[in-house]
């Protein structure tokens, strides 16, 4: 295991007394009880001690007797005479709360570059949820390993190993069992860690009665959810999207195309898209639409928020983005969609002015993962605010930045089609959709929803059996929307994607030239072609 040769090289080496394992998996620390320091550290230890933080206990692993501390001596000081009167290893297990790291940093940067420990080679290994508990000195002056979830010769190893026993237990009960670890089984458990391949594979047995891939990825989509994440299988298409139909080609050109065909992307050299940012008004459907490009794609769908990033506990956040980015890149391929992500990807200078270091390290371990080479999952971010930081949209991590327009009013007929005919089934009659279309202008498609469900919930008040034009007219006068200044509005966020780097300019143009041609009405759409230049 990587990791393992890593810490042994670094404790060769003298990089430091003091090693934080960074992980989640309680079964790694059984893995290091198990070592053999004596030939990795090429070292005859006398001691091999362990400090379970959680019960306030030691223990000598060495002759398996609990190691008695005298009520008025810290466990830390009991430990030091230790590591520094002979060659000794310690192992601390678990910090995962701030408490934890804060009782612990003294000691530690302490021992990290103590003479006395080097000269005995004595070691101290932490186990940790998240290093950046720990301070930045103590982090400079140890050495950190992040270890991964799980690596498939190990996954293999122990589903084997969960496979042997299961078939022997049935077996004394006279009960044959068939167990199969394939490769398709190996790679279904990636991204969980030893525990949680352990765990699913045992369900999935006792569910099924064989290991399933079905089964894995379910698991994977539990833990999502522990983390209130939604995991959406999509069920609406771009057929189901009303109007934007520049929008919808554009997309299917430059994204769902490349993907659909890898082939064809390599043949040309361009690569597969990575990301792409929808920037629109509020209600204009981002959401929706991102959902019907996964379901054009055939991908599911993971909606995250900011507010599913970010915890209150110092440290919390990061571990949270750590697991949910891994659990993420094992489901894909897969459309992320982040809502709002403006709240996550605003401008340095913003953050540093207002941040207590927080938003910028989950800014900065979300660029790390969309910057990654292999990262096979697809990001759609939504928002309805820029710009945002120049790393999170430049090229390499986002492809695209689109505009989406409120609908133009073929769309706003379209839309209203969808609403009553397609995604429900509503019984007008005498309703004329292109009058009700023009009386609309700049509303959005989640406004033009509101309004079929009031006119609808109006007829059902009433008791009559249709849906008339009527209805509509009185719910269109309960709800108001000030076209000139959400015109305002828009045409200043055209003129924000005019400064941008990462945009097509081309498309701006079309989009808001079909805008324009749609509307038939010049004195609704003047300004809109001078921010542009045309």
């Amino acid at each position: 295991m990587e990791w393992i040769k890593d810490l042994t090289l670094k404790r060769l080496s003298q990089r430091s007394n003091v090693f934080l394992l960074e992980t989640f998996d309680m079964k790694r620390i059984e893995q290091v009880k198990n070592l053999e320091f004596n030939k990795l550290f090429k070292k005859d230890y006398q001691n091999l001690i362990v400090y379970d933080l959680q019960r306030n206990e030691l223990m000598n692993l060495k002759n398996m007797t609990p190691l008695q501390v005298d009520p008025m001596t810290s466990p830390l000081k009991e430990l030091d005479n230790f590591l520094r009167g002979t060659s000794s290893i310690v192992i601390i297990y678990y910090v995962f709360a701030q408490g934890h790291a804060d009782m612990l940093s003294d000691y530690l940067v302490a021992w990290s570059q103590d003479a006395k420990l080097y000269e005995h080679k004595s070691t101290v290994i932490v186990f940790v949820a998240d290093a950046t508990l720990f301070n930045e000195t103590l982090r400079r002056l140890s050495y950190q390993i992040t270890i991964e979830p799980s690596t498939a010769e190990e996954r293999k190893t122990l589903l084997e190993k969960v496979a042997a026993e299961i078939k022997e237990w049935f077996e004394e009960k006279g009960v044959k069992v068939r167990l199969k670890v394939t490769e398709d089984i190996i790679q279904a458990s990636s991204g969980l860690d030893l525990h949680s391949t352990e765990t699913a594979a045992m369900e999935s047995f006792y569910l099924h009665r064989k290991f399933d891939v079905s089964a894995f990825t379910e698991y994977k989509v539990k833990i999502l959810r522990t983390y209130n994440l939604e995991y959406i299988q999509p069920k609406i298409d771009f057929s189901m999207v009303g109007g934007y139909h520049i929008l919808k080609d554009y997309i299917r050109k430059r994204i769902i195309l490349p993907l659909r065909h890898p082939e064809k992307a390599e043949y040309y050299g361009v690569g597969l898209p990575r990301g792409i940012i929808l920037y629109g008004y509020p209600g204009t459907g981002k959401t929706y639409f991102t959902e019907a490009m996964a379901k054009e794609l055939g991908l599911a769908m993971i909606k995250l928020t900011p507010a599913d990033l970010f915890r209150g506990i110092v440290g919390e956040s990061e571990a949270r983005v750590r697991q949910i980015t891994t659990l993420v890149e094992s489901l894909a391929p897969v459309v992320v969609m982040i809502d709002e992500i403006d709240q996550i990807a605003m401008p340095r200078e913003r953050v540093m002015m207002t941040d207590s270091g927080v938003s910028r390290r989950v800014t900065n371990m979300l660029l790390d993962w969309l910057g990654q080479r292999n990262r096979r999952s697809l990001l759609v971010g939504c928002t309805n605010f820029m710009p945002l930081d120049q790393a999170f949209i430049r090229a390499g991590r986002v492809d695209e930045i689109c505009l989406v327009l409120p609908p133009d009013l073929e769309a706003r007929k379209e839309i209203l089609e969808v609403h009553t005919r397609r995604l429900r089934k509503i019984p007008i009659k005498d309703v004329d959709f292109d009058e009700i279309a023009r009386k609309t202008f700049m509303w959005t498609g989640a406004e033009l929803e509101k309004l079929v469900l009031d006119a609808a919930r109006i007829a059902m008040e009433r008791g009559i059996k249709n849906v008339t034009m009527e209805c509509f007219d009185e719910a269109m006068d309960g709800i108001e929307v000030n076209a000139s200044e959400r015109r305002e509005k828009i045409q200043r966020m055209i003129q924000t994607m005019r400064s941008l780097e990462n945009v097509n300019r081309t498309f701006l143009k079309d989009a808001v030239k079909e805008f324009i041609k749609a509307e038939k009405d010049e004195s609704r759409v003047k300004g809109m072609l001078e921010v542009l230049n045309i």
